[in-house]
């Protein structure tokens, strides 16, 4: 299995368990360690698999001889009828992306183009009143912008002004654009998975409510009940994922509640605890990295047996590259199968001393060897064995 899709099915598969723990996780931990836990499938999404673990010979042996049977590039791909899975993915991520980028382009060009400046005392960012929306939201990666109903004055006292700013201004402090973003690209990368729309929006009331908590631990804020009637009065339909409200009208109800969740400090660590456990398993969800495949679109076996010097026999996974002390010799079989699966073996031979004698009973130990296997192809065993018989002959001077 490549590294993109092993990321992939271990990206969804921790996308499915985050949304199973997420609510108890809140409940019991509080808001910003359920936050937390989208940290897991996003570093799987991203992160190579764990390399797989190989075994060696002990050290001091020396190799006399090594049989490998390995894939050979085939055309599979451009095979008639055959899909090219890698383009269709890439052809709905594109297009995710491009809808995306879309949506936020054109409703920030309204948003701006009906709009008017805004001053609030202590917040270092641009703000827009605008009739585009009907409560308050940040947006902007890098020029940070803050967008207010047209009636933000009137709908809101003094007092719930101030709290709504400090809300969408911690949003940019925080992070939570950078956060936003990198969700939707990771939806992007598993748009195929309809989990990945439930967990956008499971995503997106986790980060208000932990912008919530935030908000109250902030000196001076206010108190729960009176930002409750602030999120109240911010409800709002719903706008592009690209930008963070203060409250949409779906996100209601989970938000007042958690609002009077506050955990202690012991409980906060021990939530953050578990989403850095939970992100350090999902690293190897999906079981360790194949060897580096090639680019045929079939799985061939690949055997590596080596036998040295005192008789000892190590099986490994994999190609395995041996240093050799003294002459090295190769003899290789053609390669035999379909069009879509090829095989190919070869013999390696490490002579310490390098003298022909030497290396021919080593191709003599590796032929009898060889003709024991009965798990080889029988083309390649042929080919194999008439080669070697060759070489033999050839080293000995028949």
């Amino acid at each position: 299995m490549s590294a993109l899709a092993t990321n992939l099915i271990g990206a969804s598969l921790l996308v499915a368990l985050v949304l199973a723990i997420r609510t108890p996780v809140a409940r019991h931990f509080g808001a910003r360690a359920a936050y937390a836990l989208w940290f897991a499938p996003a570093l799987r999404l991203v992160m190579p698999p764990l390399p797989a673990w190989q075994s060696a010979v002990a050290p001091g042996d020396a190799a006399n001889w090594m049989l490998s049977i390995k894939p050979v590039a085939a055309a599979a791909a451009g095979q008639p009828g055959a899909i090219d899975w890698l383009a269709v993915w890439l052809a709905g991520a594109a297009l995710f992306v491009a809808v995306q980028v879309a949506r936020h382009w054109l409703f920030l060009r309204r948003a701006l183009a009906a709009g008017r400046p805004y001053q609030a005392e202590g917040i270092a960012c641009d703000i827009v009143i605008t009739p585009a929306v009907d409560g308050p939201a940040a947006t902007g990666l890098v020029h940070r912008l803050i967008l207010l109903p047209a009636d933000f004055e009137a709908r809101f006292t003094p007092e719930q002004q101030r709290v709504a700013l400090l809300h969408e201004w911690l949003h940019h402090r925080r992070g939570d654009l950078w956060a936003s973003a990198a969700a939707l690209l990771g939806a992007a990368a598993l748009w195929f998975n309809p989990l990945t729309y439930v967990a956008l929006g499971a995503f997106r009331r986790d980060m208000e409510s932990a912008c919530d908590r935030s908000v109250l631990a902030t000196p001076g804020a206010c108190d729960p009940r009176s930002y409750g009637e602030t999120i109240l009065r911010s409800a709002a339909r719903p706008i592009p994922r690209s930008l963070c409200a203060l409250t949409s009208l779906d996100e209601l109800k989970g938000r007042l509640i958690m609002l009077n969740n506050d955990k202690g400090r012991i409980r906060q660590i021990a939530g953050f605890g578990l989403a850095l456990t939970l992100a350090a398993g999902g690293m190897a969800l999906a079981g360790p990295a194949a060897a580096e495949e090639s680019n045929t679109k079939t799985v061939t076996e690949k055997r590596v047996v080596i036998t040295n010097d005192k008789g000892q026999r190590v099986e490994l996974d994999g190609d395995r590259k041996l240093e050799c002390p003294g002459q090295k010799t190769t003899v290789e079989a053609a390669p035999t199968g379909t069009a879509d699966k090829k095989e190919a073996a070869k013999i390696v031979i490490c002579s310490k001393g390098g003298g022909n004698a030497e290396v021919a009973a080593g191709l003599e130990r590796a032929l009898s060897d060889m003709e024991k296997n009965s798990d080889m192809n029988p083309a390649i065993k042929a080919d194999l064995s008439a080669k070697l018989r060759a070489k033999i002959a050839e080293l000995r001077g028949q």
